[in-house]
């Protein structure tokens, strides 16, 4: 499966913010999308689900035409886990997870043993099966970062968007999202994009990587081909230095300092 977008652009009224960017992303890997704040990140995530409407370019999944698709469709193909969930009303870990749902069934109908199954094999797949009767209003960061990740995984889809799922967690929680994330794209076969502003992260869990800058791609490829020193100075404005780290089997970022502007 091949998620393309080709010559996409997008403005606000006083605003351009995506230039021609074009990219594809196939099932089985983690494709990640990188960049400073304000670079279009978080705004191309919501024109690959329709959120916003591009205004000129393609989206193609398997060769079809995603933007001519109704919103009942685009929520049972495209899973999003969003930036940051509030949910004030103190629902039960099912409960949420059963919302993923909703795409699939018609109005007025209530979810049947199918739904259920689907429900309890994606808190299976997320390892919060034990939380299954908790309010969520009882959950840690990292135990409510799953049962989004469920809820997302329980609408079936294809395509699985994630927009920073680690950055309101600690550090041993963004391992375990980032290893779940991995594994939801190698063993189920999805396309996987992932934004991310942690880019040793993304260099140890994402295949390739889609770097941007003011609105435009920069490059895009295998990660460590994407986040060189030369790349990280050019749009970061920052010294770095990439190794190859044995201990953990990837490439690693060491970021020296901010280079002094003029």
């Amino acid at each position: 499966m091949k998620l393309s977008v080709s010559s996409l652009n997008f403005s606000f009224p006083t605003k351009k913010v995506l230039r021609d960017v074009s990219f594809s992303a196939h099932s089985g890997e983690v494709f990640g999308i990188v960049g400073p704040n304000g670079s279009g990140k978080t705004t191309l995530l919501r024109c690959l689900r329709l959120v916003l409407s591009p205004q000129g370019g393609a989206i193609t999944l398997d060769g079809e035409d995603v933007t001519v698709w109704d919103r009942s469709r685009i929520a049972r193909v495209f899973g999003v886990v969003p930036q940051s969930t509030t949910l004030t009303f103190p629902f039960s870990v099912f409960d949420v997870v059963m919302m993923g749902r909703i795409p699939h069934l018609g109005r007025f109908q209530r979810e049947g043993a199918h739904d259920i199954s689907i429900v309890r094999e994606s808190m299976r797949l997320t390892s919060i099966d034990h939380l299954f009767e908790r309010p969520i209003s009882q959950l840690s960061g990292g135990e409510l970062q799953r049962v989004i990740i469920a809820r997302a995984l329980a609408q079936e889809p294809r395509v699985l968007l994630l927009d920073e799922p680690t950055s309101q967690l600690d550090i041993n929680h963004q391992f375990e999202v980032m290893k779940l994330v991995r594994s939801l794209a190698v063993e189920h076969n999805m396309v996987v994009i992932i934004i991310s502003h942690n880019l040793n992260l993304s260099l140890r869990y994402c295949d390739r990587l889609l770097l941007l800058k003011d609105g435009g791609v920069h490059s895009c490829g295998a990660s460590e081909e994407v986040l060189t020193p030369d790349n990280i100075r050019d749009v970061y404005g920052v010294e770095a230095q990439l190794d190859y780290n044995k201990c953990i089997g990837a490439h690693q970022l060491t970021l020296i300092d901010a280079i002094e502007k003029d």
